[in-house]
């Protein structure tokens, strides 16, 4: 993987006064963090609260280049941290894998678990990773439910992530590295236009640097009890639109990465879902062109899921569900648009 002769540098460091105490730790934890200085307090603690050993792990946090008042809070943390732990500030920002590989350069332990500045970790993570990685393993995914303390007063457009078995995506709200094994395949590639599109959204360097430990070689586990939770994000419908178009480089990763590339609904549709939407889309055209009524059947299997989808969102009223409905059609529609448009850029089908 290659990676930018241009890297971020680091302007400022903060340490805990056990940071340099002896020994080499067993793992590290390492997120970092953009302009959410209101987070900060509730991660930190929660790493702190990890139920190993004080001189067993290490914390390394990175302010990646905010502009509000996210250093000053982070220093005073990590300064008054009980556990070993250090920030970093670096100058700019230059998306979150030249933060990440930033972060890893500065880690001492040989285990690298990662966790993103929206999550807080149960106190077991560093623990059941570690186990994990004992036997054998040179990535390790852990489970990442919703915080149950935001889950019940979701609205439709708010965001969590949930990661309850292995998937192909290595999410970094929960992944972990043998650090031999990340140095291997080159960390976070900070390049790949890909996965770092000139409107400055990544997307895919942690499944691309998953699948490239084992490419060289690496084996993965699964680590259900290596818990994280991850908060719930209020979001917008807007937002929830450029979510939408995002999936046009899904096609790029799908080439890129085998992993994901089997992970699809029956080889080309991203999931069951997208493919009723596909079904249903098929079955108007048929309509339109026959000028019979029969191939509106097809609009079935995913106009049942979407409703009741909206009427649960909607608290069971039929009148709020309908726009929400609707809402929910222009969205499929323009993620089956961005599929599309990216299966060809990237010659790779996916609808």
């Amino acid at each position: 993987m290659s990676h930018s002769s241009e890297r971020p540098a680091v302007v400022d460091t903060a340490r805990s006064a056990s940071w340099a105490r002896g020994g080499v730790p067993t793992i590290a934890g390492l997120v970092t963090t953009y302009g959410r200085s209101a987070f900060l307090p509730g991660l930190v603690e929660a790493l702190e609260g990890q139920d190993l050993d004080a001189d067993a792990f290490e914390l390394v946090l990175v302010d990646n280049g905010s502009n509000d008042d996210t250093w000053p809070a982070l220093a005073a943390l990590v300064t008054a941290s009980p556990a070993r732990a250090l920030a970093i500030r670096l100058d700019r920002n230059a998306g979150p894998a030249p933060g990440r590989n930033a972060g890893a350069a500065s880690v001492r332990a040989p285990l690298i678990a990662i966790t993103d500045d929206d999550c807080l970790p149960t106190p077991g993570w560093l623990r059941h990773v570690r186990l994990a990685f004992a036997g054998g393993a040179d990535v390790v995914q852990g489970a990442v439910h919703a915080d149950p303390d935001g889950i019940d007063s979701m609205g439709p457009w708010d965001h969590t992530i949930w990661v309850t078995n292995p998937t192909p995506f290595f999410e970094t709200c929960n992944v972990s590295y043998r650090r031999s094994a990340f140095d291997r395949a080159g960390g976070f590639d900070e390049d790949d236009p890909l996965l770092h599109p000139p409107s400055g959204r990544a997307f895919g360097e942690d499944a691309c640097l998953a699948w490239e430990v084992q490419r060289t070689g690496g084996s993965a586990a699964f680590a259900p009890r290596a818990l994280v939770y991850h908060r719930c994000i209020p979001g917008t419908y807007e937002r929830w639109l450029a979510d939408q178009r995002q999936l046009e480089r899904f096609p790029g990763l799908a080439r890129r990465s085998p992993l994901v590339a089997r992970w699809l609904y029956l080889g080309v549709f991203l999931d069951r879902r997208s493919a009723t939407f596909d079904l249903a889309l098929a079955g108007v055209s048929m309509a339109a062109l026959t000028r019979r009524r029969w191939p509106l059947l097809a609009v079935w299997p995913w106009l049942r899921s979407r409703w009741a989808y909206s009427r649960y969102r909607a608290g069971g009223s039929r009148r709020a569900a309908l726009p929400l409905l609707l809402r929910l059609t222009r969205s499929d529609l323009l993620a089956f648009g961005a599929m599309a448009r990216g299966s060809v850029r990237y010659r790779r089908l996916l609808i």
